[in-house]
């Protein structure tokens, strides 16, 4: 369950700082801190979010036949991959200026004592990343079979959410040490390999399933390489490699082309996104 583990603790930091700024924004005067209380509305409201779309997911697969279920599953996993890429592409262009950002809109909805725009503030930042924890565990919610399972499942939520604490302080406190661009940039990097764990057991479920009866070539059905007898992807470290780095002991072709594709979007869009970057820095100096 270190998948579980490392997506709920990074996910839960990330609001948690959400939740710091604002709250230290809040607390700034008498005027700013009557807002407190919509700001902790919001909070709740962005909780109860993210509550009901795990109940909305989990409800949906309950009334889906085998097939359909099938379908939906490679689904929500390919997109919640697609979800890791976008959020890391959103993050490395807005995260420098975050605070900034929502302090300016916080300064804006209390000059006209517009507290529903707090409450609607706090909601999203909060809403987003709570979906975006449910979005990722899915796949780790549907592997649940018995009690024993969903108890793991439980625990290892429980310890994220305690790491995340326990990180926000130790990154509060030691700032000086271990900076918050580095926390992020390390996490970012450990996102896009459960991003592509994601995307590779979407593959595997399709291959496995909906194309099953096709006829493809045998390479894509043939072992590239065998590391079992080294590290074995059932055992206990493997496993945790094989949720969070997309390990597999023997991959198949398709295994590699899949992971090929991945890497090279994933790579393309950042290579983009700095030329891009430095294009608009440049236009900015000589204008």
């Amino acid at each position: 369950m270190g998948q579980v583990i490392f997506v709920v603790a990074r996910e839960c930091v990330e609001a948690l700082l959400v939740i710091g700024i604002l709250w230290a924004w809040m607390s700034q005067d008498k005027h700013t801190q009557q807002g407190k209380k919509w700001l902790l509305g919001g909070i709740v409201a962005g909780i109860g979010l993210a509550v009901l779309l795990a109940l909305a997911l989990v409800g949906i697969t309950t009334f889906l036949g085998a097939m359909a279920q099938q379908w939906f599953e490679i689904i929500m996993l390919t997109f919640a991959s697609v979800l890791i890429v976008q959020m890391v592409y959103w993050m490395r262009q807005h995260g420098k200026s975050l605070k900034s950002d929502l302090e300016n809109e916080l300064a804006q909805n209390a000059k006209k004592a517009n507290w529903w725009g707090v409450f609607f503030l706090a909601m999203i930042a909060v809403g987003r990343e709570g979906s975006e924890t449910v979005m990722f565990l899915y796949g780790s919610f549907l592997s649940l079979q018995s009690v024993t399972d969903y108890l793991s499942f439980g625990a290892s939520v429980s310890i994220g959410l305690i790491l995340a604490f326990i990180l926000f302080y130790l990154l509060q406190v030691g700032e000086r040490f271990i900076s918050w661009r580095i926390f992020f940039s390390v996490t970012e990097i450990l996102l896009l390999f459960l991003g592509a764990s994601l995307i590779l057991t979407a593959a595997e479920k399709l291959m496995g399933g909906p194309m099953a009866t096709l006829d493809l070539p045998s390479w894509l059905y043939s072992s590239v390489w065998d590391t079992g007898a080294i590290l074995d992807d059932s055992g206990l470290f493997g496993n945790l490699l094989a949720s969070l780095f997309a390990y597999r002991s023997r991959p198949i072709g398709f295994d590699i082309v899949i992971l090929a594709l991945y890497w090279s979007v994933v790579i393309g869009l950042l290579l983009y996104q700095k030329n891009h970057a430095s294009q608009t820095t440049y236009i900015k100096k000589v204008g």
